[in-house]
């Protein structure tokens, strides 16, 4: 399967974003729009103070910024990050630490912060704190058990327990070459060694680490398996010629756009994907429709087949359902939506199909690079998807939240 990433400007409802899109078979299945005026806090590393404490869900409330806050999980709090503490154990009111951004804002909800920094490569992610190897959930067991005698071998340091660094092997470690991995450990221990090395001594609401100067996470994420990375913005096109440069990746052709006669958007027609991405409805080859609606709570999305007939047999309601499947699984990654996902398939008469579909359904959500699991179908016939919360969907990125 070809796939390539494109990340161009777009202006939309009076402000410029950049918008990352990885195409897979010329049909795009992630979006993330980045607002110049408003860029992402996800994975920015900054010296906090706290400012409330909540015990009784152990949790914190950390200023970041003046006038920005973020919640704290006291239970996975270190003491080594701590700056400036008050004596005793616990952490206090006016402690100063060091806070990750590991989820944005969400609705009515503030950011969620770490106090377990890391940095995460294509094939390693890296954290502070306990040295050990471990390997992503993705991996087969045999693919785990080789990484891990290949890291005990690479890093001596961690199962020596010299370092206070931890290495995670990533899914995309299981293609990677050893000097590819020793290469990529080397860049990442150095850059968080000095995060933590000078943190200690910057000021109160200095940002240690700005993800967003950094590669793209879709070229992160799937520079190894793409064929073509096109951008039309300059400081992208020096960021990520470096990152392919130092990881060796020469397979990834990387080019710069620059035809004054049309604009690269254009060329890709982006602005057509994000109007769907947006739309409500989503229309099937079929000619049934879907209708997706973002709540507080979840998000629902109904099947509808779009065609009335009078005897409707068990093979076209099940063929339906199965069109709607595969597009829903592309629609929830495309979109970004994440929690609960609520389904309501075209009810069929069988059992069996059922559970084939609910097979179906889960094959293709596996594909999705972010945890996304098929929970069970109701009594009323409700089927329950549940996907991790890592950023707002696109939805919020480009300003629209829901009524």
């Amino acid at each position: 399967m070809s796939k390539r990433i494109v990340i161009a400007h777009l202006p939309w409802e009076g402000r410029n974003y950049l918008v990352h899109t990885l195409f897979e078979e010329e049909s795009p299945v992630e979006l993330t729009a980045l607002c110049r005026e408003s860029e992402t806090l996800l994975g920015n590393i900054y010296v906090g103070r706290v400012e409330k404490l909540a015990p009784g869900i152990r949790g914190a409330f950390v200023s970041f910024a003046e006038q920005q806050n973020c919640f704290l999980d006291l239970s996975r709090v270190k003491e080594g990050y701590l700056l400036k503490k008050t004596p005793g154990v616990e952490l206090r009111i006016g402690d100063e630490i060091v806070v990750q951004i590991q989820r944005e804002a969400q609705k009515t909800k503030l950011p969620s912060a770490t106090a377990e920094l890391s940095l995460s490569g294509s094939a390693l992610a890296l954290y502070y704190g306990k040295p050990e190897i471990a390997c992503s959930g993705r991996l087969g067991t045999e693919q785990k058990k080789r990484l891990k005698e290949l890291g005990s071998r690479m890093f001596p340091e961690l199962s020596g327990g010299k370092l206070p660094f931890g290495v995670i092997f990533r899914t995309a470690s299981a293609d990677a070459s050893e000097e590819k991995i020793r290469r990529e450990y080397l860049e990442l221990s150095e850059r968080l060694a000095r995060i933590v090395q000078y943190g200690t001594m910057r000021s109160l609401y200095s940002c240690l680490y700005r993800a967003s100067d950094a590669v793209p996470e879709l070229v992160k994420r799937y520079a190894p398996l793409v064929s073509e990375l096109v951008t039309d913005d300059r400081e992208t096109y020096e960021i990520c010629r470096e990152y392919l440069i130092n990881h060796d990746f020469k397979e990834c052709l990387l080019t710069r756009y620059e035809d004054k006669l049309t604009t690269l958007a254009k060329k890709e027609n982006l602005e057509h994907h994000v109007k769907q991405a947006l739309d409500k409805r989503v229309e099937l080859p079929s000619g049934g429709f879907l209708v997706i609606e973002p709540t507080e709570a979840l998000t629902a999305i109904d099947v509808n087949s779009g065609k009335q007939l009078g005897g409707r047999k068990k093979e076209f309601l099940y063929s339906v359902n199965q069109e709607a499947a595969r597009e829903i699984a592309r629609q929830i990654r495309l979109r970004g939506i994440s929690g609960l996902i609520l389904i309501d398939f075209i009810n069929m008469p069988e059992k069996e199909q059922e559970e084939r579909l609910l097979s179906f359904l889960q094959n293709r959500v596996s594909e999705d690079p972010v945890p996304t699991k098929v929970v069970d179908m109701t009594a009323l016939h409700l089927v329950e998807l549940t996907r991790k919360k890592i950023r707002r969907p696109l939805a919020e990125q480009m300003g629209r939240v829901h009524e």
